[in-house]
C-alpha cells in the first residue's frame, strides 16, 4: 500500500510539472519586459518649468499631481454615496480653479465691459434724436480687425496662401460675448444654456438692439427712444446675474482691454 501511495504521490508531481513550468516561464518574460522597457527613453511628464528647478521638486510637484488626482477620486466614490452632502459642499461652479465661472469672467468681462461702455454713450444721442453721432456709427459699424489681410499664410500648399481681412462691429462683439458669459454661469452640468434666465434676458436684449438700428437707420426718434430705454432695462438686469456692476457704476465711464486674461501652466491654458 506504501508503494502504491508513493507512486500516487509521483504522478501527481509529474502532472504539475507543466503548470510550475510555465509559471516561471510567465515571471521570466515578465521581467525581461520590465528590463527592456528601463533601457527606452522615457519622456518625463512633469512640465518642462518643473524640471528646470531642480529634481526635487519636480518629485513633489508630480506627487501633488497624484495626490490631487487620488482626491479627485475619493470626493467621486463620496459624492456617489452621499449625493446631498456633496452637491452642498462643492460650492457649485464656482468652486475649484478651472471651474466654469471664473473662466467666462477671465475671458469675457472686458469685452463685455466695453460693450455697456459703448451701448451708454449712445444714449444722449438717441434721445436727441443726433442719428449721425460718432459713438452710434462706432458701436454698429465693422471697426474691429479679427483678421488682417495681405499677409502670407504659414505653411500653405494652395493657390491662395494670403489671409484676407476680416471685420466685425462692436455690437457683434458685445452680443457673442455677453452671450458666452451668460453661458458660462451654470450652476450644474445638466444645465441647457438656452434655458438659464441670463441667457433669454441677454438674447432678448440683443433683439431690442438690433431693431434700435432699424429705428435709427429709418430716422424714427420715439420708436429708438423706446427701444433703447427697453433695452437699457434688460442690461442692467442681466449685469447681476453675471456679477457685474449695475449699469450706475463708473465702472462704463471708460474703455476696458478686452484682451482675455488667460491663467497657463506650462503650455496648458485657461
Amino acid at each position: 500500500m506504501t508503494h502504491a501511495f508513493g507512486r500516487a504521490v509521483q504522478a501527481k508531481n509529474k502532472s504539475l510539472r507543466p503548470c510550475l513550468l510555465a509559471v516561471l516561464l510567465l515571471s521570466l518574460l515578465m521581467e525581461c519586459g520590465r528590463a527592456w522597457l528601463s533601457l527606452l527613453p522615457q519622456r518625463s511628464r512633469i512640465p518642462r518649468e518643473v524640471n528646470k528647478e531642480g529634481s526635487q521638486i519636480a518629485v513633489s510637484a508630480h506627487a501633488g499631481r497624484r495626490a490631487a488626482l487620488g482626491a479627485s477620486v475619493a470626493l467621486g466614490w463620496w459624492g456617489m454615496l452621499s449625493p446631498e452632502s456633496a452637491v452642498h459642499a462643492s460650492g457649485g461652479s464656482t468652486a475649484g480653479k478651472y471651474s466654469t465661472i471664473p473662466s467666462a469672467k477671465r475671458r469675457f468681462y472686458g469685452r463685455v465691459r466695453q460693450g455697456i461702455y459703448q451701448f451708454l454713450s449712445m444714449e444722449k444721442p438717441v434721445s436727441n434724436g443726433v442719428f449721425d453721432d460718432p459713438s452710434i456709427e462706432q458701436f454698429y459699424a465693422k471697426t474691429i480687425v479679427l483678421q488682417k489681410g495681405g499677409e502670407k499664410i504659414a505653411g500653405c500648399m494652395f493657390a491662395e496662401c494670403i489671409t484676407k481681412e476680416k471685420r466685425t462691429s462692436r455690437w457683434n462683439d458685445f452680443r457673442v460675448a455677453a452671450d458666452l458669459l451668460g453661458s458660462g454661469f451654470r450652476y450644474d452640468a445638466s444645465d441647457v444654456n438656452d434655458r438659464l434666465p441670463q441667457v433669454k434676458l441677454i438674447r432678448a436684449f440683443a433683439k431690442k438692439v438690433d431693431k434700435l438700428k432699424g429705428a435709427i437707420e429709418e430716422g424714427d426718434q420715439a420708436k429708438a427712444q423706446q427701444l433703447f430705454t427697453a433695452a437699457k432695462q434688460d442690461l442692467n438686469r442681466y449685469t447681476g446675474m453675471v456679477e457685474l456692476q449695475p449699469l450706475s457704476s463708473e465702472d462704463y465711464t471708460h474703455e476696458w482691454d478686452t484682451r482675455a486674461v488667460l491663467m497657463c501652466q506650462g503650455d496648458f491654458c485657461v
